[in-house]
């Protein structure tokens, strides 16, 4: 049986939601984004929702709240209370997708563990360019 959060109940189409209560959000660049998803699945760390921006080429991951108010890390943007994200439902296929949906695993991303994956895939990305 699929447990759907709360937040996600009332999504029917993409829909700007307020952050800060049920989650954070911690913004890079969808190419990092996609680069921290694989190797954090490959090392057998458990992902939270991630959405990806096809028209911002940003992706979202989804942290817990208050992970805003102390994140500290080049190339990102917390986004917490005060801040609003445009998501969208499980399964929605447009210009916002799931990487991970907010069904299919935990709740949140460990924000140690995004942070250190954030890190080597940073590392990478400036490493490529030079």
């Amino acid at each position: 049986m699929e447990t759907r959060p709360a937040w996600t109940r009332s999504l029917n189409e993409p829909k700007l939601l307020a952050a800060g209560a049920d989650w954070d959000a911690v913004r890079v660049s969808a190419d990092v984004g996609v680069r921290v998803v694989r190797d954090l699945a490959a090392r057998g760390i458990p992902v939270g929702p991630v959405l990806h921006d096809l028209c911002s080429g940003q992706a979202y991951f989804l942290t817990a709240p208050g992970t805003a108010r102390d994140w500290k890390q080049d190339g990102t943007r917390a986004l917490g209370a005060g801040s609003w994200v445009v998501l969208a439902p499980p399964g929605w296929d447009g210009l916002l997708r799931w990487v991970s949906g907010p069904t299919s695993g935990p709740a949140h991303t460990a924000t140690d563990d995004l942070a250190a994956a954030l890190d080597a895939a940073i590392a990478t990305r400036e490493e490529a360019g030079r």
